[in-house]
This record gives C-alpha cells, structure tokens and sequence, in this order.
C-alpha cells in the first residue's frame, strides 16, 4: 500500500495546520510551549519544520514538541497529529507523519520506511504536480503552496491566488486531503476555506502571534462562523 492504512487520515483533523517556525517562535527552547498553546487552541496537525537545524538538535526538538502535545492532550483532551518536514529519518526514528516538497526525496521510500501507520503529505503548486501525485497515489495529503507570497518560505513558486487553490482543491476533490498555505492569516483564511480545501496552513499567524492559543482559536472558529 502507497498511502496510509484506512482511518489514519480520517482520524486527523486537517481544519488548522501550523508550521513551526523556529525564529518567529521566539528560539528552540520556545517553540514547544507555542505548540502546546496552538494544540490547545484547537490545532490538529503541528508540523515541526526548521531547514538549519543539525539532525540531533532537531530531533531533541521534535521529541519536546511531541511532550508538548502531550501536555496539552492531558490538559484538555485536544492531541494533534505531529509532522516531521523531510527528515524521513527523524520520522521514522519517532514514529511520527511526513511532509515532503517536491525536491526532499522518494516518497515511495518514505512509505517504505514509515509504514501506513501515518499519513505523508506532499507540496504542490501546479497543476502537474497534483496530476502527477493523483497518478501514483502515495501522499495522503497535498499542500497547496503558496497561496500568497509569504516571508517565511522564500523558495517557492509562483503565487497560486485564490482562484488557483480553489482550482487544484477541486482537481483533487474526493481523492486526496488538501490544505492551504503561504500567507494564510485570521484576516484571510475565511476567504481560504471557501476555495474548498480540507485545512489552512500557517506560521506567522500563531508563531508570532502574542498569544498562540487565541490565535488558533480565532482561526478555528472561522471553519465554524461563517
């Protein structure tokens, strides 16, 4: 099986997905308790994502954001799935879900070394990378990216817009989760979960945020106000 078992997926809640962002977060050391704040809030999924950090030192990081979803999980009831961006490794060391661009490796060889017990999601900005990943199914969820030119994610392509997401949301409808990001934010994400996509994405939005647990809540009440 190229995709995860059946119910691993369902069992995520892709409405709110926030990207760790180690500088905006205020350092290392802070980055778990704005997790344990954004879980508490009402994130489901934590991706934990920083290109210069060593392998060990993300991989002590990784362990703290996963105590830290934890604590929030024993303190409300509210577990978020956790995501490792492209460190295949590091995933499978932990035996936590993946995200992967279109240049961080196989991801049929990352199937192979995590198992269907968690999902892999996959970045695409065109339509053909999302025909290509509906192709040869192996990602369980695709992010479409950027939707705006974002300072965060500089290596990006060309900005989709709204009408490009709601183009590639509806390609995928049905066969693949989708979830939105690049220049997300509270002020705009209403207009986001209207293109059709299972999830918005953000970084600044909670990372930076002064409070993280009032932003994600913000952001979540949006999928219930409209």
């Amino acid at each position: 099986m190229t995709t995860a078992a059946p119910g691993v997926a369902d069992a995520v809640d892709w409405r709110l997905y926030f990207v760790t962002d180690t500088g905006l977060c205020g350092g290392a050391d802070r980055v778990p308790w704005v997790v344990e704040q954004a879980v508490l809030g009402g994130a489901g999924i934590v991706q934990v994502r920083d290109k210069d950090l060593p392998d060990d030192e993300f991989l002590a990081l990784t362990r703290a954001v996963a105590l830290a979803n934890e604590r929030a999980f024993a303190a409300s009831g509210r577990r978020a799935a956790v995501v490792v961006n492209d460190r295949v490794n590091i995933a499978a060391e932990l035996g936590l879900h993946l995200h992967l661009g279109q240049s961080d490796g196989d991801i049929h060889e990352a199937r192979r070394r995590l198992g269907t017990g968690v999902t892999i999601g996959l970045s695409v900005s065109t339509p053909a990378q999302l025909d290509a990943a509906l192709a040869d199914p192996a990602a369980d969820v695709v992010g479409l990216s950027p939707v705006w030119a974002t300072p965060t994610k500089t290596d990006t392509d060309p900005a989709l817009g709204l009408d490009g997401a709601r183009a590639l949301a509806r390609r995928a409808a049905r066969r693949v989760r989708t979830v939105a990001i690049g220049g997300v934010n509270a002020g705009n994400a209403r207009s986001v979960i209207e293109t059709g996509v299972d999830g918005v994405c953000v970084v600044s939005a909670i990372a930076a945020a002064p409070d993280p647990r009032a932003a994600a809540e913000e952001l979540l009440s949006l999928w219930r106000n409209p």
